[in-house]
């Protein structure tokens, strides 16, 4: 189903259903199907994932009574979310009709039951009818599906298999009547194209009474399908066993997270509980030994690396040091140790996207700078010197690889070209379509920001500095030094090379030699570098808030008065959210805490407005969503990281241990508190009253709290109170210490 351009998405409200290894996408009408706006069109992302691949399309299903056929979406009563399953009540003649589904971890895929009763009358004869669409593909490159299949039925259930990829249907009833592509199959095995794949139930319903139905897609790898296959009958005997499992484990999640209060704004309290759901939602273990977050639904339904930096930060905060541990052992195995041409690999770089067979695929510009920052904050948090040892040579080979993107005249780092490269190395294999076009593969990818984009030079001075700051624990103190040395003279040239008086902005990047006028919110990255002083910051920030680039709905890609903005265009005039929390970020460090504040509280509107989602990105001339995952963690986890290091001014090192709290709270706040704030294997919570925060600690040893004017140690197991001073600027995330 196609629409014209600019047409408007269907109005449904997308419903995600997970696991840590699986996903139901569905549009809360009764069936797994949802269609989404996706580049202009109306396209089909409902059905069943697992293990990062796309095992169906819609699964519908439908019941004949003898006389009539309705569709659980046509005869639906009522229903609603509860948790990660969703129930709905359908009503079709004398039928009433009860439905529950839900993502199963083990084996990962879905399972449903249906419940058909009578409240009299006579016993009546249904046909309950499954229809699935097979898929088998993991959602990395959006709208393609394979043209052939392999089916095969046996008395374990119906198999499909294509390329790797494997699913299995079964039910606790017996199919039967088996159809494909709207024909009669009598079963067997059959290779070629499948559009779809039908399997009639016969039931009877007794006078007065109910029967049940259950059945289960499951799949993912192949190579695992039989073992998926032998755990089929224990999920189908008793699915509320793993279910039960999986929403205790949700519960303890939450309950080690911390827990935060804000007197005078209840919005941001909302907006923080909502952002960390969103997050949990996004956890993914899928096998393989993998573990990560998805980065978002429906289309990016993967491991994406880039996205993954930006959403471990937050991880780390609420407390999962372990689960962002562990997604960096995933990513870090997949580092390229060669020359890659068929997959645009450099020796030292990691990839852009993971998932299990493996699948993946590099050449992106920013994704590896990301990580020695994150090395670096995990060790603060967690105060395990050893993790610093674990890393540093995947660590050194990061810094190796930025080294030789580096222009040998200025330090500043090379972007752009990377897809052309791989598009080069495959020229000759005609089978082989990347289907990657952009010229570049900054954050906005689809944006031409080449030679070099101001966040690239951003991310590579803050690499050096945490590679230096971890180069003793490490084991390579003599690097230390001169990598210190690299970042600050680099950070001085960048701060004077990008500086643009004319609009008291940084330009948005230099290409031969030149700068490139271009307003984009990119350069408010520089200000949580600490790149700019506070007054030549305060000024980038209020020249950021001029509404050419921020919206009442947030901050656009670019501003409204550049010849190449568009406002449908993905990454040249749409708005984001994480350009939003740039803002919030940087408003804080440089002290302006009204429009910090400001900037959180449109986010969170955003995600009140979607009922606790986060789309991806929106129009730039209205606040519709357009081209957008109604879910991304990079709309979700910069919010939650601008809360604790920006709004509270957070910044920890357990190997001390010590807090610094330097709050950049709005005029006319009285109080606010976090609790069970995790740091290193102690807690804190803080207490802010008027101008002084409260700490209380729970060991081991006493805690070095440092505030803008003054320190003291609080003993374990004690509190004790600072005075701070609202709006002082806040110290960074990752600054050298």
């Amino acid at each position: 189903m196609t629409a014209g351009p600019g047409a408007p998405a269907a109005a449904v409200r997308p419903r995600l259903l997970r696991s840590l290894a699986s996903a139901v996408l569905m549009d809360g009408n009764g069936d797994a199907e949802l269609l989404r706006e996706t580049r202009g069109a109306l396209e089909e992302w409902g059905g069943v994932y697992a293990q990062l691949i796309r095992l169906t399309g819609p699964w519908r299903l439908s019941l004949f009574d003898g006389t009539a056929t309705a569709t659980l979406s046509a005869c639906r009563s009522g229903g609603a979310p509860a948790g990660d399953r969703w129930r709905s009540e359908h009503r079709f003649g004398r039928l009433s009709i009860s439905q529950e589904i839900a993502p199963v971890e083990r084996p990962a895929g879905a399972v449903r039951r249906l419940v058909l009763s009578l409240d009299s009358g006579p016993p009546l004869p249904v046909v309950v009818t499954s229809t699935f669409v097979p898929y088998l593909l993991p959602t990395m490159v959006e709208g393609i599906r394979p043209v052939s299949f392999r089916a095969s039925i046996a008395p374990d259930g119906l198999a499909v298999r294509q390329h790797g990829f494997g699913l299995v249907y079964r039910s606790d009833v017996e199919p039967t009547r088996l159809t494909m592509n709207a024909a009669s199959w009598l079963g067997g095995r059959r290779a070629g194209p499948i559009s779809e794949i039908g399997v009639d139930h016969d039931l009877v319903v007794p006078a007065g009474g109910s029967c049940e139905l259950r059945c289960a897609i499951v799949g993912g790898l192949e190579r695992e399908l039989d073992r998926a296959t032998s755990d089929l009958a224990a999920l189908l005997a008793d699915p509320e066993l793993p279910l039960a499992a999986a929403e205790r484990n949700e519960a303890e999640w939450l309950a080690g997270t911390p827990t935060v209060r804000f007197a005078e704004a209840p919005e941001l309290e909302r907006a923080y509980a909502n952002a960390r759901a969103a997050l949990r939602r996004l956890y993914v273990a899928p096998g393989d030994s993998l573990t990560g977050l998805v980065a978002g639904y429906p289309w990016y339904s993967a491991i994406w690396c880039r996205d993954l930096a930006w959403m471990l930060p937050a991880v780390v905060w609420l407390g999962d040091s372990d689960w962002a541990a562990r997604s960096i052992d995933s990513v870090l195995r997949f580092q390229a140790r060669a020359e890659l041409p068929l997959l645009g690999g450099a020796p030292g770089e990691l990839p852009m996207q993971i998932s299990p067979g493996p699948v993946f695929l590099y050449g992106t510009s920013d994704t590896s700078l990301y990580f020695p920052a994150l090395i670096d904050q995990i060790v603060r948090h967690t105060g395990d010197r050893s993790l610093a040892g674990r890393w540093a040579e995947a660590m050194g080979r990061i810094i190796d690889w930025g080294t030789a993107r580096a222009d040998p005249a200025t330090g500043l780092l090379r972007n752009g070209g990377e897809a052309e490269r791989i598009s080069v190395a495959t020229g000759d294999l005609a089978r082989v379509r990347y289907g990657i076009d952009s010229p570049d593969t900054t954050i906005w990818d689809s944006a031409d920001r080449r030679d070099h984009a101001i966040d690239i030079q951003v991310l590579w001075i803050e690499a050096l500095r945490a590679a230096a700051d971890l180069a003793l624990e490490a084991g390579r103190p003599a690097d230390g030094a001169g990598w210190r040395t690299r970042a600050e003279t680099l950070a001085g040239r960048v701060a004077a090379v990008y500086d643009w008086p004319a609009e008291q902005y940084l330009y948005d990047s230099l290409r031969d030699g030149a700068p490139v006028a271009q307003l984009r919110p990119n350069a408010l990255i520089a200000l949580r570098a600490g790149l700019l002083p506070a007054e030549r910051g305060r000024a980038v920030v209020a020249r950021a808030s001029q509404d050419d680039l921020l919206a009442a709905w947030g901050m656009r890609t670019l501003s409204t008065r550049d010849p190449s903005y568009r406002p449908d265009a993905y990454h040249e005039g749409q708005v984001w959210t994480i350009a939003t929390a740039w803002l919030a970020e940087g408003a804080f460090r440089v002290g302006d805490a009204a429009r910090g504040h400001e900037a959180l509280s449109r986010i969170a509107a955003r995600f009140e407005a979607e009922d606790g989602d986060a789309n991806e990105c929106y129009r730039g001339d209205r606040a519709e969503p357009f081209n957008s995952c109604f879910l991304l963690g990079l709309s979700v986890a910069p919010f939650l990281t601008a809360l604790f290091e920006g709004l509270w001014g957070l910044r920890v090192d357990a190997r001390v241990p010590r807090l610094e709290v330097r709050p950049t709270f709005p005029a006319g706040w009285h109080s606010a508190s976090i609790d069970g704030l995790r740091l290193g294997s102690g807690t804190v919570a803080l207490r802010y009253a008027d101008g002084s925060v409260t700490v209380t600690w729970s060991g081991p040893g006493p805690l070095q709290v440092v505030g803008p004017t003054a320190e003291r140690a609080v003993a374990a197991g004690e509190a004790g109170r600072l005075d701070v001073t609202p709006g002082s600027p806040g110290p960074g995330r990752r600054a050298s210490s």
